[in-house]
């Protein structure tokens, strides 16, 4: 009862802290998981008590916090300025908030997002988990699960439900999806206060040569030949669906000559 009551600004505190970082990247109490006299002082002390007191005033409305946040000037400001060097080196973390920080795209966005371009996504909302495909090698490795083996993993059936969302999949414990981990997805058996944002090298690999980047080129490729027949408005089509802009001319050329260059076919041998 304690802890929902008006009277205790903490969780209010810690919920728009945690709604904060959702949005912004970097929290304003820096160490949420540890929010309080231990943890990091916030960097906008006063927002954060305006935040709560929001929050609790307007019924506790999380929906309603994520729009006021985003709605914000802050939130839409560039995520570069015209003086970078400068708060470069005044403001090096960007605790100002003078620019928005870009953050990298989380695990479950990144395959999200490539299913949305390909247009193999299903937005579905609601139901039972799913399980989408995952590497094959990984798949067919026996679990251990109370001294007895454990079934391979079987992905869904069909494409509608392996191709759902990725809030949407089942986690299997001991069984991660190596795709999703390689890119930094948070161990379901700890609590994570903040998604790690490393660069491998094996992240660039699996962008280039796994079979599930190969998987969803080829349906890429497949989606372009079905909305377009001449090759420069396919061209066209896959920058306005990857990058939301036209082709320059100089990438216009340069991909009609990469388009012919993988397509010629060579002479026979003598």
């Amino acid at each position: 009862k304690w802890i929902a009551d008006p009277r205790n600004p903490l969780t209010a505190r810690s919920i728009v802290n945690r709604i904060w970082q959702h949005h912004f990247v970097q929290p304003i109490a820096r160490n949420p998981n540890n929010f309080g006299a231990k943890g990091s002082k916030p960097t906008h002390p006063e927002l954060l008590d305006w935040l709560a007191a929001d929050f609790v005033e307007n019924g506790w409305t999380i929906k309603r916090m994520h729009r006021m946040m985003m709605l914000s000037d802050t939130y839409r400001q560039a995520s570069t300025h015209p003086q970078a060097e400068q708060y470069a080196v005044e403001d090096p973390n960007n605790e100002k908030l003078a620019y928005f920080p870009a953050r990298r795209l989380t695990a479950e966005e990144l395959r999200d997002t490539m299913l949305s371009v390909t247009g193999e996504l299903n937005p579905t909302m609601g139901g039972l988990p799913v399980m989408p495909e995952i590497n094959m090698e990984v798949a067919l490795q026996p679990r251990m699960i109370q001294f007895s083996l454990a079934p391979a993993y079987q992905p869904s059936p069909t494409p509608d439900e392996r191709n759902r969302r990725t809030v949407y999949a089942y986690r299997v414990r001991g069984q991660a999806d190596p795709f999703l981990e390689l890119f930094n997805q948070p161990n379901p058996n700890e609590s994570c206060e903040g998604r790690e944002v490393a660069a491998v090298t094996p992240q660039a690999f699996t962008l280039l040569n796994s079979d599930v980047v190969t998987d969803r080129s080829i349906a890429f490729a497949l989606r372009l030949e079905k909305q377009a027949t001449s090759l420069e408005a396919q061209i066209v089509d896959a920058f306005q669906l990857t990058l939301s802009r036209n082709p320059t001319e100089e990438e216009r050329k340069r991909m009609v000559a990469y388009v012919a260059s993988i397509t010629r076919v060579s002479p026979p041998s003598r």
